[in-house]
């Protein structure tokens, strides 16, 4: 699990002016809107804008890629996947989104945000030469193509030996689906989302999650449900590949002597769940690119690959983080399954906690969050329940956490409408419901407080928050923005 202290941001005036400018390549709702009938171009014009940066794509193409979507798991999947190659002396690429506090966590070298120097010097790089190349007003990679074509420069510049790529969105149509030569490729649990970009069915969503498949690629995948599978088979079938590789249970590699330090009970859920699959990829690449002895599906653990397992680091997910009384729980899950697994470990965290317990949530898209609210109502008895925008405070306190897809008002109105749905839940369920909708996550942290003060003998909480990696990072700013509005106010 990730058990550390605060997750310190050091302002860096240099980067906060290359995100500012960054910022203005986002999409605002009404041309997302508009842009959904034309993301099927979305390689089409990443290709376009890739070569005119001067970058071509045989050169991209000359570094190892391992590619992995899916609905869920798929960022901890590259997390423990990269951490596993990197354990085994590998230098590492790692290409990843959202990000939770500054943009360059994106972009990873040996599994450290790339340097903030470094990326400052890549962004005006490819931006300057973007911008003088342009042929009208409007003729700039929108953000994610931006950031994607960026990590590929950093990723030849860095010459790595592997870089491990999670799919932005879907996959056939994602940014990142433009290389060609991937040998490994990874597909992670499916559910229903972003079903108005990806299909309203499961078999519509396994269409576009298994478009990562190129001819000669290994696929492996933890995907159990049968019409999901069918799909995928056939899309291998179409790239001339006969077998794709369904992984075994975590647990089984946690049955020999190596292991017997460190039982499966004991794991953190992120490698209970994705463990195997993490596993099945890092040594698919060591076979097929270093000539390592591997069979696909072979159950093998030894200390090198336990090691990258519980080393891995995945800020935002299962993540504890102490701060001033309160125990903080983080974890951006957002689909039902994910909210089910963070639920069950903030409730093996806190069953034996006197201290108050907190639920702070929100949720993107306009998908019913009712069954979400369900599961976390079922942990324990929450004392206060916050709804807050994925805000930090009233004005954004570092240029990588503007986020323009949707207006603040309208982030206001979803935090409002979860809150009423929160409260419809405890009054069905006869529960108090003791919830409050906020403005931003400072006035929610500053509203617990005034509801259970910390002093010398009481004040400790409990806290969970959830539902959006975009409301951890708004988390973590509002703390930060809180110690230093106090260290202005030290005499």
């Amino acid at each position: 699990e990730n058990n550390h202290k605060k997750y310190d941001f050091d302002f860096d005036f240099d980067l906060q002016e290359a995100i500012a400018q960054l910022n203005f390549l986002q999409s605002n709702e009404e041309t997302i809107r508009d842009s959904l009938i034309s993301r099927r171009d979305a390689k089409k014009f990443t290709l376009k804008y890739l070569e005119r940066s001067g970058l071509p794509l045989e050169t991209v193409e000359k570094l190892n890629y391992i590619h992995v979507a899916g609905t869920k798991g798929k960022g901890s999947t590259c997390a423990l996947t990269e951490s596993l190659l990197r354990h085994q002396g590998l230098k590492t690429g790692f290409y990843s989104s959202p990000h939770i506090l500054a943009t360059n966590e994106r972009i990873r070298i040996n599994g450290q945000p790339l340097d903030k120097a470094k990326f400052t010097e890549h962004f005006w790089k490819v931006y300057n030469r973007l911008w003088e190349l342009r042929e009208h007003d409007h003729d700039m990679p929108a953000y994610f193509k931006f950031i994607t074509i960026l990590g590929f420069h950093v990723f030849v510049e860095e010459k790595v030996d592997v870089a491990v790529l999670e799919v932005g969105i879907g996959g056939e149509s994602d940014c990142t689906n433009i290389v060609r030569n991937v040998g490994t490729v990874g597909i992670t649990s499916l559910a229903l989302e972003h079903t108005d970009l990806l299909g309203s069915t499961l078999a519509e969503i396994a269409w576009q999650k298994a478009g990562i498949i190129k001819p000669g690629s290994h696929v492996f995948t933890h995907v159990t449900q049968p019409e999901c599978l069918e799909v995928i088979r056939q899309r291998a079938k179409d790239n001339g590949i006969d077998t794709i590789f369904q992984v075994p249970p975590t647990e089984e590699y946690f049955k020999s002597e190596t292991t017997r330090a460190q039982p499966y009970e004991d794991l953190s859920a992120v490698i209970k769940l994705n463990g195997s699959l993490a596993v099945q990829l890092a040594m698919d690449y060591l076979a097929q690119a270093k000539g390592r002895q591997h069979t696909a599906n072979e159950v093998r653990m030894d200390q090198q690959l336990l090691d990258g397992l519980v080393h891995a680091h995945w800020p935002g997910r299962c993540q504890k983080v102490e701060w001033r009384g309160m125990r903080l729980f983080f974890d951006g899950a957002h689909t039902l399954e994910s909210i089910e697994v963070c639920a069950e470990w903030f409730y093996k965290n806190v069953k034996d906690s006197p201290n108050p317990k907190i639920l702070i949530f929100n949720r993107k898209g306009q998908s019913d969050i009712r069954p979400l609210l369900k599961v976390l109502h079922n942990t324990c008895p929450f004392d206060m329940a916050c709804f807050s925008p994925n805000l930090s405070a009233a004005k954004p306190i570092y240029a990588s956490q503007v986020f323009l897809s949707v207006s603040e008002e309208r982030q206001l109105g979803r935090s409002q409408a979860i809150a009423n749905d929160w409260d419809d839940l405890c009054r069905n369920q006869n529960t108090p419901s003791n919830s409050q909708a906020f403005a931003h996550m400072v006035d929610a942290f500053v509203a617990i407080r005034q509801k259970f003060p910390l002093t010398e003998t009481s004040g400790d909480l409990d806290v969970l928050v959830t539902g959006s990696f975009h409301l951890v990072g708004a988390a973590i700013a509002a703390l930060d923005a809180i110690d230093q509005s106090q260290r202005n106010n030290e005499p």
